[in-house]
């Protein structure tokens, strides 16, 4: 299995353990307990981290050919993302300026169109993460529903993150 069905397990557990936070789902602390957005965030951390770890296998192995530059740059903007995030929930700081990196996290992956030519399943994966990456950003400044960005999330991990490495599991190509 190729480096990046690691990032699509990985970084799928991280999506899904925010999913169920923002869905009410275990996010109420036990009487005198802490937080479990901070036990959220350590699974956000690590999922930034072995993303990192991936991206710099890709890229210093080659192991996406040509593309090795362009893919670890892409698993890069997303491993950011991700520590980002999970040090915001375990520190409990605001998540506003998490909102603005996921603004630009929804917009930049855009340009990858031409990378994944003839790849439908990336470019509508491209599609979903842009629009959720916005809708997080919507939701850190009060403006989406969290319940709904849980939906999205628990969408997002299901489709674009477990699906795409399942196939990759099963010895297939990413249609």
């Amino acid at each position: 299995m190729p480096p990046i069905t690691i990032v699509f397990f990985v970084t799928g557990l991280a999506v899904w353990a925010n999913a169920l936070y923002f869905l009410g789902i275990g996010s109420s602390p036990k009487e005198g307990g802490t937080d479990p957005l901070r036990a959220v965030g350590w699974v956000t951390l690590a999922a930034g981290v072995v993303d990192f770890l991936q991206a710099f296998d890709i890229l210093s192995q080659g192991l996406a050919g040509e593309g090795s530059i362009l893919i670890g740059g892409l698993v890069a903007i997303y491993a950011t993302f991700f520590t980002f995030l999970g040090v915001t929930e375990i520190l409990g700081l605001d998540l506003r300026p998490l909102g603005n990196v996921a603004f630009a996290v929804a917009l930049v992956p855009l340009f990858y169109w031409n990378v994944f030519a003839g790849g439908w399943m990336f470019r509508s994966i491209l599609i979903v993460w842009a629009i959720v990456f916005l809708a997080i950003t919507a939701t850190t400044y009060g403006r989406f529903n969290p319940k709904a960005l849980g939906i999205l999330l628990v969408i997002t991990a299901t489709y674009t993150f477990w699906t795409p490495a399942v196939i990759l599991a099963l010895g297939r190509s990413i249609p």
